[in-house]
């Protein structure tokens, strides 16, 4: 299959004040547009969208995906019939507030578990951490994918993953991923830090510093994107979105 490249354009004040004094929404999310907004320009009807807006709808409109070449010239373009989508955006309050029912859940999975095992063998509790670690890890990389494409936290929110290019849920594939993926650039981190402290010298001991302090800086951008833009970057590259249904 072929795929036709998107033509998005940065808003710039200098550029497309007429496009910014015309005040307009998108028909999706309903925002105004503002300077530093990357938009789509629909090429039949001329209609304009944030460039998350058209990758949510699939990449096309008016039944094509064909977007303007260029910024269109002064001229108000307007969007007759407002689109209606069987999704919203879900906020951050309910992706904070599904978040921490998973991590209410797999703790009271551990102790469940803890309970259960000390009441077959009879005392004997399980004491070793680094298998509750395991589990957790476990638990917790597979926790979007129990429910197919949505976790348990999540389900309690009504809210699920869906493919941005479809509007269809999420594959097992994409919502297991997501989370394989950021243990992966921490295990990077990990692997470093450990070669690090292999190495006896002063090079190693600077080594473990900055190692540190990239996992800091890393983890916190990537939360930081969460919170701002209500996806992360492997949600981005997997091209999924959560969303609720109306």
């Amino acid at each position: 299959m072929r795929f036709r490249s998107v033509n998005s354009y940065q808003i710039r004040e200098e550029s497309h004040q007429h496009f910014l004094l015309e005040d307009r929404n998108d028909p999706v999310t309903g925002d105004s547009f503002s300077e530093g907004d990357e938009v789509v320009f629909c090429s039949v009807c001329k209609s304009a969208f944030l460039k998350d807006s058209w990758a949510y709808m699939g990449n096309k409109h008016c039944d094509q995906r064909s977007t303007l070449p260029v910024f269109p010239k002064p001229k108000k373009l307007k969007l007759q019939k407002p689109i209606e989508l069987p999704f919203v955006w879900v906020s951050s309050d309910q992706r904070s507030s599904a978040f921490f029912i998973d991590i209410l859940v797999l703790i009271l999975f551990c102790i469940s578990l803890a309970a259960i095992v000390t009441i077959s063998f009879k005392g004997q509790s399980i004491s070793n951490p680094y298998l509750y670690f395991l589990l957790g890890f476990v638990l917790f990389t597979f926790r979007d994918s129990i429910l197919i494409n949505t976790s348990i936290g999540k389900a309690a929110q009504e809210i699920y993953f869906i493919d941005v290019t479809t509007n269809l849920p999420a594959t097992v594939g994409q919502t297991l991923g997501r989370n394989l993926l950021y243990w992966v650039m921490n295990g990077i981190f990990a692997l470093a830090f450990l070669i690090a402290r292999a190495l006896h010298n002063e090079f190693g001991e600077f080594s473990v510093f900055f190692i540190g302090l990239a996992v800091i800086i890393t983890n916190f951008f990537y939360i930081k994107q969460n919170i701002e833009k209500n996806y992360s970057w492997f949600d981005k590259l997997l091209g999924i979105r959560l969303v609720k249904k109306r």
